[in-house]
C-alpha cells in the first residue's frame, strides 16, 4: 500500500512539473511571439520587413539586424516602439546610437546603427536587442571662425636696394608695392615674388599740390589713349604686378574720367585697384563699382612720421580696425623703421589672433 501511494505520489510530482514545465513553456513561447509580433508591426510601419535582415547574433539573449531606409527616423521609432511594448508588459531599455565609417568599393561610406535593447516591464536584463543599420551623409564639420585679416602694403619700391635684404626676411604675407620704370622697379618685382610676397604697381598720378612729378606721372589732362599707354608701360616694368595703386594722386583719384578709363585698362588685365585714399572726395570706390574692378582702400597709413613708437601706434590703431570690422589695409613706405617694426610686431598681430594676408584677398 505504501509503495502504491509513493507511486502515485511521484506521478502526481511529475504530472505537476511537467505541467508547470508546459505552462512556462507556453507562456515563453506566447511571450516570443508577442514581442516579435510588436517587433514586426512598428518595423512594417517603417516600411522595413524581413527580407531586409541581415543578420542574427546570440548572446546571452537574441539580437536581429535589419537595414532600414536612410530616411528612416530612429526617434520616431523609439516612441513607437516603447509605448507598444509597454502596453504588452515589456519596457524598451536605453537605446545606443553610433556611427561607423567603412570602405565600399573604394569609397568612404557612414552607416548609423541604432540598438534597442527590450527587457521584461519588471527586469533591467535585456531579452531581446533590435538593431537597425541605415546609411547616412556625416554632418559637415562646424566651419573655423573667420579671423579678422590684416593687409600691409609697402609702398615706394624701385629707386635703391637698401632695405631690400630686411624686407626679404619677413617670413608672412605681405604686398609690395613698386614704382614704375625705375632702376630697380623690374629686379624688386622679382625678388619679391620669389620670396611669395604679392607685387603690385605703384602707379603716380596728378597730385593737387604743385610738386615735382614722378616721369611716368598720369595726368588729368590727358587723353584716353596717352593715358592707357602710360599704364601700360608702366605695368612692363613691374612685371607680375596683381593690381594697381595710386602714387600721390589726390587730383587724378577725384576725376571720375579720368578712373574710368584707369579701371578699364585694370577690368582688361583682371586686376584689382587699392586706393591709397590721399583725399577724401575720391571717386574711386563708386567708379570701380560701375567698371566691375575689385576695389579696396586704406584703412591707415603707418609712416607718416619715421619714428618707431609712431609707426608701432599706427600698426596698433590697424590692428584694431581689423578687430572690430574683420579686415584692415595698412600702408607703409620703404622704410628701415617701418620694416623693422613691422617685423618686431608680428608676434602681437598673431597674439590678437588677426592672420596677415595679401590686399588682393580683401578687394571685392
Amino acid at each position: 500500500m505504501n509503495k502504491i501511494n509513493i507511486r502515485g505520489l511521484m506521478i502526481v510530482i511529475a504530472s505537476v512539473i511537467c505541467a508547470v514545465f508546459l505552462f512556462n513553456a507556453a507562456k515563453d513561447l506566447f511571450h516570443d511571439r508577442t514581442l516579435e509580433r510588436i517587433l514586426s508591426a512598428e518595423l512594417a510601419a517603417g516600411k522595413v520587413s524581413n527580407k531586409d535582415l541581415v543578420g542574427k547574433v546570440k548572446h546571452a539573449y537574441l539580437e536581429k539586424r535589419y537595414w532600414v531606409p536612410d530616411s528612416f527616423s530612429f526617434d520616431d521609432f523609439e516612441k513607437r516602439l516603447g509605448r507598444s511594448l509597454d502596453k504588452a508588459g515589456f519596457k524598451l531599455l536605453p537605446v545606443s546610437k553610433t556611427v561607423k565609417e567603412s570602405a565600399v568599393k573604394g569609397r568612404k561610406e557612414f552607416r548609423e546603427e541604432a540598438s534597442f535593447p527590450v527587457a521584461e516591464r519588471s527586469s533591467s536584463n535585456p531579452i531581446f536587442r533590435l538593431t537597425l543599420i541605415r546609411r547616412v551623409t556625416p554632418k559637415p564639420a562646424p566651419p573655423k571662425p573667420k579671423r579678422p585679416k590684416l593687409a600691409i602694403v609697402l609702398d615706394d619700391w624701385g629707386y635703391n636696394t637698401k632695405n631690400l635684404e630686411a624686407l626679404l626676411q619677413i617670413d608672412e604675407p605681405l604686398t609690395v608695392s613698386v614704382l614704375p620704370d625705375l632702376p630697380y622697379s623690374t629686379l624688386i618685382a622679382q625678388k619679391a615674388k620669389e620670396r611669395g610676397f604679392e607685387v603690385i604697381l605703384h602707379m603716380p598720378m596728378e597730385p593737387k599740390a604743385k610738386m615735382k612729378l614722378e616721369l611716368m606721372t598720369l595726368r588729368t589732362d590727358m587723353s584716353e589713349n596717352e593715358i592707357q599707354a602710360g599704364l601700360s608701360k608702366a605695368l612692363l616694368t613691374v612685371p607680375g604686378a596683381a593690381g594697381v595703386n595710386n602714387h600721390e594722386g589726390s587730383k587724378a583719384t577725384e576725376d571720375r574720367r579720368f578712373m574710368k578709363i584707369v579701371f578699364g585698362e585694370l577690368k582688361k588685365n583682371n586686376m584689382f585697384f587699392l586706393d591709397s585714399l590721399v583725399t577724401n572726395y575720391s571717386a574711386c570706390e563708386q567708379t570701380a563699382k560701375t567698371a566691375g574692378v575689385r576695389f579696396v582702400k586704406r584703412s591707415v597709413f603707418l609712416d607718416n612720421e619715421s619714428d618707431p613708437a609712431y609707426i608701432k601706434k599706427q600698426l596698433e590703431s590697424a590692428m584694431a580696425l581689423a578687430l572690430k570690422n574683420g579686415s584692415a589695409v595698412a600702408i607703409g613706405h620703404d622704410r628701415p623703421n617701418t620694416i623693422a617694426v613691422l617685423k618686431e610686431a608680428i608676434p602681437l598681430i598673431e597674439s590678437k589672433g588677426i592672420e596677415m594676408t595679401y590686399v588682393s584677398e580683401l578687394a571685392r
